[in-house]
């Protein structure tokens, strides 16, 4: 048994004696270890991979008469995970604090919240500094991606966590099922602050945040505003992303204690992506395949976590249960789709030429794939005629890139004339629920766009759901 000199030395170990340090960083500190104090990562922190923080007192300036304490943070990730770094990315301490809706008696926890908007003749508080949000590199990847770290990013944070307990945990006027809102209400929430304090897993908050972000820029009406809203929910989405993927990889190598937290961030990603199909752009028309990939990428983890036998596995069935019961994947895509069988047929008939040409449907796999899309939205028409509830129909346009096949999603990206076809009439569901903020008129903007790009021959197919909204005047624009 070595003595305790030789202990002393030893790299690893928390029950260690030794000097105590004064300036290491704080999470040295909090886990009683020395820090070797490297700059801008500790030793100990870069082992991990975590972020590295100091403290460190400043003295004001000669007219100030308080003193201030900054925090500098730096991302101490291995060189894939490498964040920009600038002095001047955000404003200092004092340059805000002193306009700060902070620190009014009305302030961000007070009753007067939406005050706290963009003010173009205010101080630089409320919008980012140009170097704030560092910008995806050239080839598409999204490690770069950040925000830094000071008052402006803390101010927006609090209020996009405000406003999300405030205005977004009850998204329907009808309270959902008891169980589902709880959930919705303070299971996640609660779990995604547990998780970045404690964890520091921030996958579910970034997510969070991306989603107020998107509502409050939804409710805005001013255009500085909205342009800011819409980068942040941008950046905290791929931050979301980033983060899952490190937490995915955790989960396949068997740490299955993250598998509910890993769960509940690929819900609440699809929930994101729902809400995003009403921002893209439909002249020219882009396929809103991010919300497909979303739902397929969810419904994998979902079984992956029912294999592993999570403790946490019955509260992930409670969720697929609903209502309604969506567990049943094999149910809705085999429901009676005879009344949308036309939707597969060739617009010029069968026995023209261009019909006797279209050799898709020869494809067993192709046409199964077209029937399960077409089974699925027949559920959905089964339910709205019932009367479900609108909560209940949501939960249904979003269990539709999870449930329906993979391929589906890729003839849409291929945009196959048959495949938007039927996810038009999919879309065209949507149309009845603008009232709910996060599907708002992309149902209608979808089946816009998605008349403009069809082939001519096949548009007759959504003549009928055009109909609904657009003037019998107005021709089709070539």
């Amino acid at each position: 048994m070595n003595d305790s000199g030789t202990q002393e030395h030893k790299p690893r170990g928390p029950r260690l004696y030794h000097k105590k340090s004064r300036t290491g960083c704080t999470r040295c500190k909090q886990r009683r270890v020395k820090c070797d104090e490297l700059r801008p990562s500790c030793g100990s922190c870069s082992r991990h991979a975590v972020e590295c923080v100091y403290l460190t007192t400043s003295q004001a300036s000669s007219t100030a008469s308080v003193r201030s304490t900054s925090v500098t943070r730096h991302d101490s990730r291995p060189p894939g995970h490498s964040t920009a770094s600038s002095s001047k990315l955000a404003p200092t301490y004092d340059d805000v604090s002193r306009q700060s809706p902070v620190n009014s008696a009305s302030g961000l926890f007070g009753n007067e919240i939406k005050p706290l908007v963009y003010s173009p003749n205010g101080p630089g508080f409320y919008s980012s500094p140009s170097s704030s949000y560092v910008t995806p590199t050239d080839n598409g990847s999204d490690v770069d991606i950040n925000l830094p770290e000071g008052p402006w990013r803390r101010f927006w944070e609090l209020r996009l966590l405000y406003n999300y307990y405030t205005y977004m945990s009850q998204p329907f006027s009808i309270p959902q099922n008891q169980e589902i809102a709880h959930m919705w209400q303070h299971e996640i929430p609660e779990l995604a602050t547990r998780m970045a304090v404690q964890q520091n897993r921030s996958a579910l908050l970034y997510v969070m945040f991306a989603n107020s972000a998107l509502y409050l820029w939804k409710e805005s009406t001013d255009e500085k505003e909205r342009i800011e809203l819409m980068k942040l929910q941008q950046v905290y989405q791929i931050m979301c992303i980033r983060e899952q993927r490190r937490d995915i990889d955790d989960l396949l190598v068997g740490m299955s204690q993250y598998a509910l937290f890993v769960c509940f961030t690929s819900i609440r990603m699809v929930a994101h992506s729902i809400g995003l199909v009403q921002t893209m752009t439909v002249d020219p028309w882009e396929p809103p395949v991010q919300w497909l990939h979303m739902g397929r990428g969810a419904g994998d983890i979902l079984s992956l976590s029912e294999k592993l036998g999570s403790e946490h596995a019955q509260r992930i069935a409670a969720f697929e249960k609903g209502p309604p019961d969506l567990s049943n994947h094999k149910e809705l895509i085999t429901y009676d789709h005879s009344s949308l069988d036309w939707l597969l047929e060739h617009p010029a008939g069968p026995g023209s030429i261009a019909a006797q040409e279209d050799h898709e449907l020869d494809d067993e796999n192709v046409r199964w794939v077209y029937e399960s899309a077409m089974s699925y939205i027949c559920t959905i028409h089964k339910a709205v005629a019932d009367g479900e509830r609108d909560f209940a129909v949501v939960r249904r346009f979003g269990r539709f890139a999870v449930t329906v096949p993979a391929e589906f999603t890729k003839f849409v990206e291929e945009r196959r004339p048959r495949a938007m076809v039927i996810l038009a009439h999919f879309m065209a569901l949507w149309i009845g629920f603008e009232h709910i903020w996060m599907i708002g008129r992309a149902g209608e903007l979808q089946v816009r766009g998605i008349y403009k790009a069809l082939p001519i021959e096949w548009s007759s197919k959504l003549d009928g759901l055009v109909a609904r909204f657009k003037p019998p005047e107005v021709g089709r624009l070539s």
